[in-house]
């Protein structure tokens, strides 16, 4: 039978951080430990629970499942000083809390005997997950979901940094609006997004500028608008050690677009070499933070495979 405790690792400024070790009934030596990391300002189950169905699924395959929260959230020590909840999603964004993952990766050395890893998460645990790769090379895989590659500081001009598609997309249902009295009553009072509105629209009037050419593999890409500039370094390194991702993100969720035409579109050619070592997968209709259970389910069936096809791979590899 499989065992639940209670734990708690010391940080690298000693604040106590509190997490739930899942031990299977059968651990699988030639597995790695999972470690979920926490999603934003959620605590350890993640939103609406998500993490409980993964944890019991990876436990029932015979991995090691550590969740923990962070300092200044859920049940662990430590605040945080920012007033804008921007300001915090940024500041995870570009590493905030990469030593916490650290500590609880050394604490499940000394205490497990684990020397490699898989990091999963949602959104801001996924580039917490990647950040903390770059530094760790026992970080083998990533089960990513809902991957953020911008920062969030830029959030109160949003209109100025949204996609091609998600633009795309906000004409056509500003083009349906202009027929309904009520969207026109709330533009006529001030309570619409004029400035996301203006971007979309222009569209209409305006011939997009030409995007340039696809840089060469090697070569630096510019970053522009709010995109994250420590995720190419870090994803690049990952996969060029021979690290291998489920990219797994949701249909109606901005952050698929954002990934597509910020990172993969401009990298294109440096990426392709490293194209078998990532799994790509979509949730039909799906939103950010997979609130239906048969999103859900789908999430966990769709690691369980990726994960099965890797790690049967690497056991008849070492055979």
């Amino acid at each position: 039978m499989s065992e639940v405790r209670a734990i708690s690792i010391d940080n690298a400024v000693g604040l106590k951080l509190f997490g739930t070790l899942h031990v299977p009934a059968v651990r699988r030596p030639d597995l790695p430990a999972v470690v979920l990391l926490s999603p934003g300002v959620k605590m350890r189950v993640g939103p609406g629970r998500l993490y409980v169905p993964l944890t019991e699924m990876l436990v029932a395959e015979g991995y090691l499942v550590l969740r923990f929260d962070f300092f200044g959230l859920g049940d662990s020590e430590g605040d945080l000083d920012e007033t804008m909840l921007a300001d915090v999603y940024n500041n995870i964004e570009v590493g905030r809390y990469v030593d916490d993952t650290l500590c609880a990766l050394k604490w499940l050395r000394q205490h497990h005997g684990c020397s490699r890893f898989v990091l999963g998460g949602l959104c801001g645990g996924a580039i917490t997950a990647l950040l903390a790769a770059e530094r760790d090379a026992s970080i083998e895989g990533l089960l990513s979901i809902g991957m953020t590659v911008t920062l969030a500081s830029n959030a109160a001009a949003p209109g100025k940094f949204l996609t091609d598609s998600e633009l795309e997309w906000r004409r056509r249902l500003y083009l349906k609006k202009m027929l309904q009295t009520k969207y026109w009553l709330r533009f006529l009072t001030f309570r619409s997004e004029y400035g996301v509105i203006w971007h979309a629209m222009k569209r209409a009037i305006f011939k997009p500028a030409v995007k340039p050419a696809t840089a060469a593999p090697g070569a630096p890409v510019e970053q522009r608008g709010n995109a994250n500039p420590l995720f190419p370094r870090a994803f690049l390194a990952f996969l060029g050690r021979g690290g291998k991702a489920l990219m797994l993100f949701s249909e109606k969720d901005r952050l698929l677009s954002e990934y597509q035409e910020k990172f993969v579109t401009p990298y294109a050619q440096t990426i392709e070499p490293h194209l078998p070592q990532l799994h790509q997968h979509v949730v039909p209709n799906a939103n950010h933070v997979l609130s239906l259970r048969e999103w859900q389910q789908e999430l966990v069936d769709v690691s369980r495979r990726w994960l099965s096809d890797q790690y049967r791979a690497l056991t008849n590899e070492r055979a």
